[in-house]
């Protein structure tokens, strides 16, 4: 079952110079259509500027189509008395957790989410509790966010999010400040969620390697959706990536090369098991 769903979605804005006159109008995301499944993990990969983000905030009505229509869950994003209920449906994380921190203890953080929503106190406190466990931040319940680690404090971003019993996450770039242990720590976590908690997610990244486990990858530039698929479908294409000018996984790319040089390996390796199987004839 469909829980987001785009049709001829563009998003247009004004863009002004310094003295405030009208330089022009950009169209940020350019007749956007696609249907993603309730349970479904999506990766949408982008360079920058080729919409992804602001599609992003379609999907929370942070912002709403200039033309076309985004519904969540059936409601429509921008009906302005559905959207406080197209937030809780879907709940938002973005790149830098500080800007999604307001508490100075981690439980009370968790919680914030849920007692704006009006759910009961002694609920809220089990929530808080499964929240911080499902994100393997349980021990820091009584920390400082101030005071955790970039990757810490995004798993408490999550954490709060996830107090609030969405359907679905958007995670906007939630990695891109974090070292390469943390990106792993985020990527776990919300691999967990989908597979254990049956939540929908919508990754918005460009790390390759974030997107080879998703069901399902979108690929935008200047606004428009170029390519979709598997992962193995969309890294078999590598020159065409390139051109969008974004990676591919290293081990793909180590994998084309050795195809090109003439070596008899499938397309669309994306993990080392997988080479080295095709390397020793397992394949």
């Amino acid at each position: 079952m469909g829980i987001i769903k785009a049709r001829d979605v563009t998003f247009e804005y004004i863009q002004r110079d310094e003295e405030g006159n009208v330089e022009g109008i950009i169209t940020a995301v350019d007749n956007v259509s696609l249907d993603i499944q309730k349970g479904d993990f999506i990766a949408i990969l982008g360079h920058n500027g080729s919409g992804k983000s602001t599609f992003a905030k379609h999907i929370n009505a942070l912002l709403t189509p200039t033309e076309g229509t985004l519904w969540v869950d059936g409601m429509d994003t921008s009906d302005e008395d559905k959207v406080l209920n197209v937030r809780q449906t879907a709940g938002m994380v973005f790149q830098n957790p500080d800007n999604q921190i307001v508490c100075t203890l981690v439980d009370e953080e968790v919680g914030f989410g849920p007692e704006n929503i009006g759910v009961p106190t002694k609920d809220i406190w089990t929530r808080v509790e499964d929240s911080l466990k499902a994100v393997g931040m349980y021990q820091y319940r009584n920390a400082s966010p101030n005071k955790l680690s970039g990757g810490q404090k995004q798993r408490v971003a999550i954490a709060g999010i996830v107090a609030m019993k969405p359907k679905c996450i958007i995670l906007d770039e939630p990695t891109a400040m974090l070292d390469p242990l943390g990106r792993q720590d985020i990527l776990k976590v919300i691999t967990e969620l989908n597979k254990k908690e049956g939540v929908t997610i919508v990754l918005i990244t460009h790390y390759m390697e974030e997107v080879i486990h998703a069901d399902k990858v979108f690929v935008m530039d200047k606004g428009k959706v170029v390519m979709e698929g598997k992962p193995r479908d969309i890294f078999s294409q590598v020159e065409q990536l390139k051109e969008l000018r974004l990676d591919v996984p290293q081990v793909t790319e180590l994998a084309y090369e050795l195809r090109k040089s003439g070596l008899d390996i499938p397309q669309g390796i994306l993990t080392r098991e997988e080479l080295i199987k095709a390397l020793v004839g397992g394949v």
